[in-house]
């Protein structure tokens, strides 16, 4: 199997990032040398193609970068920077893009070449497209700035290829920060706090309506989901491979060959990207990688280390590295499953306790309580 990257694994491009940051200080007179202080980063190495980081360098950079910067406004402005400084295959597929759903299957495909501290799940409700976040390679320590910077580059990048606002609503998983008057800016004002995740919520019709290159591209447009899959993708079921009534569709739709799933000739584009992301060493980092199999099945810390071919005592260490303990990556996965299985008016506390392997319901709602301060019934429609 694919390595998967850890603390110090040398995975994330400088140029999708430092690159930005660096640039900023420049225009605003502030000390880069600062910034790069105790990082290992040097000013000659962002020039450099190819040149990659570790967890542990960018986490360093952005303690010097939040520290030294002014305002609270940092990850807003790099998130406006976002979609004009993406070059490559990804970006050539972005603007390939039939309208908001093919562009998102497609940045969830292959996100790891330009935003891999991200893992995405995504549900169909009855109206809209729930997305949730969690954070890969340790970066939840900055769980705020990702954040941020994430839904801003979602924003931003929605505002510049459909020619109109973003309109849709967020949960942020913390409680209301300091510099809320920019959220209201970027992200309008169907805003909450508080949430267990990070869940974005889109209708049906905005994901649908053409991107503005589409519109006078139209021969050159791209639906990255593929028609043969539209039934499939209407049902309401995650993005990843899991214990779900849909799994063994799920299993066929990611195991399918890119080929299959883009219509017409135009395949170009798609396949530029496919090959950059195979030429990466990685594609997952050791938290998005291990959630993806505690989807699929719950494993025990020590059977988790044989699937991954470590010791248990080295996979704790990594994790502790990264700020992180098996334990809460196991919990979070229930999670997640626990809010997929809500949705489903079908599923009932006792159904749902075991598929997630707890020996009765009185376990699961206690656990669901600590998990998020809410009985199951709260979150009943949260994804609906």
């Amino acid at each position: 199997m694919r390595a998967l990257a850890t603390w110090q694994d040398k995975c994330i491009d400088s140029q999708l990032l430092v690159a930005s940051i660096v640039g900023l200080f420049k225009q605003r007179g502030l000390d880069s040398d600062k910034l790069l202080r105790g990082t290992g980063i040097f000013t000659a190495d962002i020039r450099k193609p190819d040149h990659l980081i570790s967890p542990k360098q960018l986490s360093r950079l952005l303690d010097n970068a939040l520290s030294l910067w002014p305002s609270g406004d940092l990850s807003f402005l790099l998130g406006q920077l976002w979609l004009p400084s993406q070059s490559g295959a990804l970006t050539a597929g972005i603007f390939c893009a039939r309208d908001l759903k093919s562009l998102g299957h497609f940045w969830h495909k292959y996100h790891w070449l330009t935003q891999p501290w991200l893992q995405t799940w995504h549900w169909q409700g009855e109206q809209e497209w729930h997305f949730l976040l969690s954070l890969d390679l340790g970066m939840q320590r900055h769980k705020q700035f990702f954040i941020e910077l994430s839904l801003s580059s979602l924003t931003a990048c929605c505002k510049q290829l459909l020619g109109q606002a973003w309109r849709g609503s967020i949960s942020f998983p913390y409680p209301a920060p300091a510099n809320l008057a920019h959220y209201y800016k970027y992200f309008g004002t169907e805003l909450s706090f508080d949430a267990p995740l990070c869940r974005i919520s889109m209708a049906k019709s905005l994901l649908c309506q053409p991107l503005l290159f589409a519109s006078h591209l139209e021969t050159h447009a791209i639906d990255f989901t593929g028609s043969k899959y539209t039934e499939q993708l209407n049902k309401p079921a995650a993005l990843q491979p899991w214990e779900h009534p849909h799994a063994s569709t799920l299993d066929r739709y990611f195991n399918e060959p890119l080929a299959s799933t883009v219509l017409g000739p135009q395949l170009t584009m798609a396949k530029n990207a496919r090959q950059a992301l195979l030429a990466h060493g990685f594609r997952h980092g050791l938290a998005a990688g291990i959630r993806l199999k505690l989807m699929q099945k719950t494993l025990s810390l020590p059977e988790m280390a044989q699937l991954l071919e470590i010791s248990p005592a080295t996979l704790k260490r990594r994790l502790g590295e990264m700020g992180l303990s098996y334990g809460q990556l196991v919990d979070e996965s229930r999670l997640i499953k626990a809010l997929y299985f809500l949705a489903e008016p079908e599923q009932d506390a006792n159904s749902i306790a075991h598929s997630l392997s707890f020996s009765d319901a009185s376990n699961f709602r206690r656990s669901f309580k600590r998990w998020t301060g809410q009985l199951p019934a709260y979150f009943r429609f949260w994804l609906a």
